[in-house]
């Protein structure tokens, strides 16, 4: 009956037949239905499953169980991208805490660009030996004392080359 249901186009039907945790989680993504999805997916709490109700509620636009979703699937990358486009500083910022934690270079300079912190994003790379491009950063955003203390690290050859365009704009 069930399959019937589905394969006519009626999973919102078939769905209130169903008591399989990993069934009732497939109908309620295809039919659309959130709520129950959640339900499912905290019963069977499966990685795919929360992978999948995380595409959903994106294409919802729930952006709360898109949270949730990123968080149980530990998808730092997305779940920080998230907490950019939905302004939320506060947790950005934890981001890039647990990046740190984690050892994970790109998820902190990526989360010290979203937060638009230049003193983190200039710490990252003299923390990973690029000299250069800590000065380069300094430089363009006027911090000059603290591209005055990393010059010397910069080779000679080199430092002609670290100085930002005279028409760069700054993103923030």
């Amino acid at each position: 009956i069930i399959g019937y249901l589905q394969k006519k186009g009626f999973p919102e039907v078939a769905l209130q037949f169903v008591k399989d945790e990993k069934t009732r989680f497939n109908l309620a993504v295809e039919c659309g239905n959130i709520e129950v999805a959640l339900q499912s997916a905290t019963a069977f709490d499966d990685k795919d499953c929360w992978h999948k109700l995380g595409v959903e509620a994106l294409r919802q636009g729930n952006h709360q169980i898109v949270e949730m979703a990123y968080q149980k699937t530990k998808d730092f990358e997305r779940l920080s991208f998230l907490y950019l486009l939905t302004g939320n500083t506060e947790k950005l910022t934890k981001m890039l805490r647990i990046a740190e934690m984690r050892g994970d270079v790109m998820g902190r300079f990526h989360n010290a660009l979203y937060l638009g912190d230049v003193q983190e994003r200039i710490k990252v790379l003299r923390e990973q030996h690029q000299p250069a491009l800590a000065y380069m950063a300094a430089h363009a955003h006027g911090l000059t004392d603290l591209a005055a203390e990393i010059e010397p690290m910069v080779p000679e050859d080199q430092r002609p080359l670290c100085t930002p365009a005279p028409d760069a704009k700054l993103l923030f």
